[in-house]
């Protein structure tokens, strides 16, 4: 099965616990789906189902409804950020 690399920053990780996760998926999938996937695989991934999470795909932002491929290196997540 397909892996891709997780990443978690800022008060996500603390919350998650990891700063990274190599996670199998069966790709395409969806961000969306991919939440859902670690909510169940993580002790606490939950917390990725909380409404404002915000995600990138190879360092660019995503959206829920955006698809992971299998060439996809990266999927990050991360709070809701504010501008100053």
């Amino acid at each position: 099965m397909p892996k891709v690399r997780v990443v978690f920053f800022a008060s996500l990780k603390e919350s998650i616990g990891l700063s990274e996760y190599i996670a199998e998926v069966a790709m395409p999938l969806s961000i969306g789906e991919l939440k859902h996937q670690l909510a169940t695989e993580l002790d606490r991934g939950q917390t990725l189902l909380a409404k404002g999470i915000q995600s990138s795909i190879d360092f660019e932002f995503a959206r829920d409804a955006d698809i992971v491929f299998d060439t996809v290196n990266e999927v990050a997540f991360f709070p809701p950020v504010t501008g100053g």
